[in-house]
């Protein structure tokens, strides 16, 4: 079980899903944003089929952090949070999208936002954000947005062939917000409402739910790890979802070096599609720096000015990192 991202390059991926075949191991990403109440509601509608096939989804997760919070959870100038690409930290965008609709990433397009006085008073060196586009096995298109620019949100919203349904603004993802679902008039069966808002709630176990953070999400991947490990059957969020949600950020950062040109998302569930990559060690992290390996910037590696150095060497003194 691993959190966030499955693997930091290609190869890490292939290795990872190799690993599982040949151990018979259980390995679940420890993605806790499909987890939340409104997005296990939206995937029980989306079952049901009210508003069909999923034809586009937006997925936003944008949290810019106080500066003093942000170094102190980032002690050193190669920290990786200082150094992580615009697209890398993608799962949580994406996976509520993939866990309500069952569709699996097959090309992205990346464009990398790069604003300097976002980052003027820190020591991160990496762009703030990035749009990503995910052309889905069903031919869906989703939308990805993140990742430190001011104005945070975590908000997601499908549209299917014949209604859409997202979480309304305002409220906060963890907060009180609601499920909103509607249809145009002429699509609409008899018995259904041309638009509806509630709250919902989890399907089981909300009072434990309730306990927990992110949203609840921390109790659902223990408990859906567990009984997987119990049951010896993969979780949703098995080996090849994760690799690939997380190679999704991979690509979409050699596809904003490129100004957004495509990459294809191989099936990591086949051999025959993985073994191309079983090499591809291209990372961006400073302990991997040499010849043919990408920059953590569109602008390429840009200097943190003195002052601000200066500035995280004292709050990082203040936690004991030296």
């Amino acid at each position: 079980m691993s959190e966030t991202a499955s693997n930091t390059t290609l190869a890490e991926g292939v290795a990872l899903c190799r690993a599982v075949e040949e151990t018979g191991r259980i390995y679940m990403l420890a993605e806790n944003y499909p987890y939340t109440a409104f997005s296990q509601e939206m995937q029980r509608l989306y079952r049901t089929g009210e508003i069909g096939e999923v034809t586009y989804a937006e997925g936003e997760y944008n949290h810019p952090m106080d500066l003093e919070d942000v170094l102190r959870i980032s002690p050193g100038l190669n920290h990786w949070r200082a150094w992580i690409p615009s697209t890398y930290y993608c799962t949580h965008a994406l996976a509520p999208l993939v866990y309500i609709t069952g569709t699996r990433p097959v090309k992205v397009n990346g464009l990398s936002i790069v604003n300097r006085d976002v980052d003027k008073k820190t020591v991160r060196i990496a762009d703030p954000g990035s749009v990503i586009l995910c052309r889905m096995d069903n031919g869906a298109v989703f939308r990805l947005f993140g990742l430190t620019l001011p104005g945070h949100s975590n908000w997601y919203r499908v549209h299917g062939t014949r209604g859409a349904m997202e979480i309304t603004r305002g409220g906060g993802y963890f907060g009180p917000g609601q499920v909103r679902v509607w249809h145009e008039e002429w699509d609409r069966k008899p018995d259904e409402e041309a638009e509806r808002v509630y709250t919902p709630d989890w399907p089981e176990h909300g009072d434990m739910a309730r306990q927990a953070g992110h949203g609840g999400g921390d109790f659902w991947t223990n408990f859906h790890f567990a009984n997987a490990v119990r049951s010896g059957t993969p979780p949703f969020l098995d080996v090849y979802r994760g690799v690939a949600m997380s190679s999704v950020g991979i690509l979409a950062w050699k596809s904003a070096l490129e100004d957004g040109r495509p990459f294809e998302v191989p099936d990591f569930s086949d051999e025959v599609a993985r073994k191309p990559y079983e090499d591809d060690h291209w990372s961006p992290w400073p302990d991997h720096t040499g010849p043919g390996q990408p920059p953590p910037s569109i602008l390429g590696t840009p200097e943190p000015s003195p002052e601000s150095v200066a500035y995280a060497r004292k709050v990082w003194k203040e936690i004991g990192y030296e």
